[in-house]
């Protein structure tokens, strides 16, 4: 019932792995660009700070993750390379339509396109790279796209910030909107999908069965919670810190999105993959370093995120954030990785997807809003002038630490993937 398909060659499997890396980083462009633009925004339409992370956070996030399952579960099912290149292609119409915006409204409409065209990049391109690499180069093949999503932060804050300076926002919309238009338009053209490596030729779960195999294995269900809460910080901390340091330090749109996209862009790319290489080592004795050093990065970033927003000193604020952004964001690769591995092949998609609808709900949909409604109040109730620091000092450290608590209860299972169902849906 299950047969191995050859593996591509050497060149071809390196290359699907450039090339997903570099649709990851233009993914996380269009994403992203609008946390350097939020003031701009802010000022344009008259906005407050809970508007603002409605926009950032589940304008985007919450039909992204409503329509990421079910494209999941056509990826697994369907020419995955296909589909990336069509989400890619509506993935720049949607972000132009973004800066033709007249009203808070538009925007938020606009974004929500963006995130139903957005949703089935990262679960088909997971699903390709657990078809090529084998489980021992998994962690490192997967932090590797993974750290496209850092050179992407950098590109869009800090591009963005200076098309934005020069030009304006909404041209700044329209350039990077160009990005994924032309980008899909080449995967469409050029991309082909790879031989599955194991599928299962006979059952084909359905949509309850495949949804009941993932949430059935135990450790998944405390890592993800853990995992979500982790996100959440993070999310916070990089939606509101650039408005942070033009709001109360003084950076221009370039400085602040020069400073943080770089420190995302580099430190994150560097440690994800060195995270991802001694995973990988380490899970050949225990596969469960998947989870532990997660756990260990999340516990030893809270105290740097709680040094961050309690000084008021610009460099020790970044520093500190520097290294709990870095910390939190190359745990990514090791926990997607686990999940690859202790959940069946035809699975593979849905699990990634599933696994996002929680982190992206919980981090990129909640946190954003979440941090700036509490800024409003605090700012009606105490200090206006740093009530977007506190609003991020009482949110972001307590959930590292729940965080760190979870994922490392979640490694204590031993692994093991949930019993296949009895029955095979056709």
């Amino acid at each position: 019932m299950l047969s191995a398909q050859p593996a591509p060659g050497f060149l071809r499997r390196h290359g699907l792995l450039l090339a997903l890396t570099l649709i990851i980083v233009i993914h996380a462009v269009d994403r992203l660009a609008i946390v350097i633009l939020l003031e701009d925004i802010k000022r344009d339409l008259l906005l407050s700070d809970a508007q603002l992370g409605l926009l950032s956070g589940f304008a985007f996030v919450a039909l992204y993750v409503v329509a990421g399952i079910p494209m999941a579960f056509v990826s697994d099912r369907s020419n995955r390379s296909r589909t990336i290149g069509v989400a890619l292609t509506a993935m720049g119409g949607m972000t132009m339509l973004c800066g033709m915006a007249q009203n808070f409204l538009q925007l938020v409409a606009a974004r929500c396109g963006l995130g139903i065209s957005a949703s089935p990049c990262v679960p088909a391109a997971h699903s390709i790279i657990a078809d090529v690499y084998p489980p021992a180069q998994r962690t490192t093949a997967l932090s590797i796209t993974e750290s496209g999503f850092f050179v992407g932060s950098f590109v869009g804050l800090w591009v963005c910030g200076w098309i934005a300076t020069d030009y304006g926002w909404r041209i700044a919309f329209f350039a990077i909107g160009m990005l994924p238009l032309l980008l899909g338009l080449s995967v469409l053209a050029w991309m082909r999908d790879p031989v599955r490596a194991l599928r299962d030729n006979k059952v084909q779960l359905g949509f309850r069965d495949t949804m009941r195999t993932i949430v059935g294995v135990r450790a998944v269900r405390w890592y993800v919670a853990g995992s979500a809460f982790a996100v959440f910080a993070s999310a916070g901390m990089m939606t509101w810190l650039p408005a942070l340091m033009i709001r109360s330090y003084g950076m221009t749109r370039t400085e602040a999105g020069g400073l943080i996209g770089a420190i995302n862009g580099v430190g994150g790319l560097i440690l994800t993959i060195a995270v991802g290489v001694v995973a990988d080592r380490l899970a050949r004795r225990e596969a469960r370093w998947n989870l532990w050093i997660p756990a260990l990065l999340f516990a030893a970033s809270a105290p740097f995120a709680a040094f961050a927003f309690l000084s008021h000193s610009p460099a020790v604020l970044i520093g500190c954030f520097a290294v709990a952004a870095c910390m939190i964001t190359a745990c990514s690769a090791p926990i997607i990785s686990y999940s690859q591995q202790i959940t069946p092949p035809n699975v593979h998609a849905m699990v990634t997807a599933s696994i996002f609808l929680v982190f992206n709900l919980a981090g990129f949909g909640l946190a954003p809003l979440a941090v700036g409604a509490l800024s409003d109040y605090l700012a009606r109730t105490g200090q206006p002038e740093h009530s977007l620091q506190q609003a991020l000092l009482y949110l972001t450290a307590p959930s590292l630490v729940i965080a760190a608590l979870l994922v490392f209860i979640g490694g204590r299972f031993e692994a093991e993937t949930s019993p296949p169902p009895q029955r095979a849906e056709p």
